[in-house]
């Protein structure tokens, strides 16, 4: 896995945060079981280049002034309108400890059911997962060429992943992706149309009638 560096300077307790986000400069916090908690601050487009790269299941090298601390993306607050960041946390990772993240799932492939008019499914896009920081991938592969016909399925269990390796708190047969048939829109039948027309035709004769009476 490719490793990703920030730069992240240390935030003075007097500095005010509304301040700091109107120069486009984020607040956050490092932290972990052995690390104490560090308030950092991090210019956006650099955190957002950083946050690109490493999502939450890499590993980012923090530079905290002369310090080097290995954590991942906890937690991210964002503007609900600009999208901006406005927080982060950055869990410290110890060597030999395992972390809890989400590690995203990446489908591959073309589905032949797909060809055959099936609607493509996808279930689940992220598994929650704990395992040891080396054992940390970008994400987990999807083939979906396994979806060959209508009513075809891809569960946890046919990923094959290393029960050893991570812990993932899913039922063996929770569905991932699905080929589903397509819904099927039932049209009015020609009979209630042409019924519905001859009853407002002999009421208007009926009405004629009277009137000519």
């Amino acid at each position: 896995m490719e490793s990703v560096t920030l730069n992240v300077d240390i935030r003075a307790q007097d500095e005010k945060v509304s301040h700091l986000r109107k120069e486009k400069i984020v607040p956050g916090v490092v932290y972990g079981k052995t690390q104490e908690p560090i308030s950092i601050k991090i210019p956006n487009s650099d955190l957002l280049r950083a946050y690109r790269s490493a999502g939450e299941s890499t590993i980012i090298d923090l530079k905290v002034g002369k310090k080097d601390v290995e954590a991942l993306v906890h937690d991210v607050q964002r503007h609900p309108v600009t999208g901006d960041f406005t927080h982060i946390d950055f869990y410290a990772v110890t060597r030999g400890e395992k972390v809890s993240t989400k590690i995203s799932l990446s489908f591959i492939g073309d589905a032949p059911a797909a060809k055959e008019g099936a609607i493509i499914d996808e279930v689940l896009k992220e598994l929650d997962v704990k395992c040891l920081p080396r054992n940390l991938v970008e994400h987990f592969e999807v083939d979906l060429s396994k979806l060959v016909e209508v009513g075809d399925s891809i569960r946890f269990s046919d990923l094959g992943l290393d029960a050893e390796k991570y812990e993932i708190s899913i039922q063996e047969d929770a569905v991932i992706v699905s080929a589903s048939a397509p819904k099927v829109v039932e049209e009015e039948s020609e009979t209630e149309v042409t019924g519905g027309e001859s009853t407002d035709e002999g009421q208007g004769a009926s009405d004629e009638e009277k009137s000519a009476e």
